[in-house]
């Protein structure tokens, strides 16, 4: 199997149960031209994946992962192991957070509708955000989705959940068994160190998307 069929097959794996046309229309692609990727009428080269990366929204080297496979030393004719992407999944919207400015929220008004999003964690679940409190990392109105399953990622956002019902978007510097230190998404607020006993769930932010990508 050649380059630019591992990367058709990454594809196909995005694209999962949706049909050509619904999956095009969804990412503003051009159907024709997808199902020529997908019948193996076009060759789906660097430049090409670079561009479905683009439009999809997808993690970059998501399609180029093969080529650095075949860099790494697989042998021509080898059977490929697992694809390093994630499918898509329905994460639905829980509700609507009205932020204060130092990322913690008072509310979570009701919501209806999902998101798809690329993660294999099925309790996956989103929330819109309102208020600028997070701007410009996380806009008034667009949504963040959260991964219960993930492991934690040092640099990255999280939710947090205090054992007194406080919940707070923040970049996660460390946990340890002891404490777990957080940072500011928006720079204006100083570090804090919360004690692990007082902390009653910490979820992964696995990304933000605008609120077109809101299906209902």
């Amino acid at each position: 199997m050649n380059i630019s069929q591992l990367r058709v097959e990454a594809l196909r794996a995005l694209i999962g149960n949706l049909k050509t046309k619904e999956f095009a229309d969804r990412h503003n692609l051009n159907p024709a031209y997808l199902s020529q990727l997908l019948n193996g009428h076009r060759s789906l080269g660097d430049k090409a994946a670079k561009n479905l990366e683009d439009k999809i929204g997808l993690t970059g080297g998501t399609l180029l992962m093969p080529v650095r496979s075949a860099q790494d030393g697989v042998s021509p004719g080898t059977a490929p192991g697992p694809m390093l992407i994630n499918p898509f999944r329905r994460a639905p919207i829980q509700g609507v957070a009205q932020l204060k400015n130092d990322g913690l929220w008072d509310e979570q008004a009701p919501a209806t509708g999902w998101v798809d999003v690329p993660t294999s964690d099925p309790t996956v679940y989103a929330l819109r955000i309102k208020g600028d409190a997070l701007a410009p990392a996380i806009r008034n109105g667009w949504i963040i989705w959260c991964e219960p399953r993930h492991a934690l990622v040092p640099g990255e956002y999280v939710l947090v959940t205090q054992k007194n019902g406080e919940k707070m978007i923040k970049e996660l510097l460390y946990a340890n068994a002891d404490e777990v230190s957080l940072m500011s998404v928006s720079g204006a607020f100083s570090r804090m160190t919360v004690p692990q006993s007082d902390i009653e769930s910490i979820h992964y932010v696995g990304g933000i998307v605008p609120p077109s990508q809101i299906q209902s």
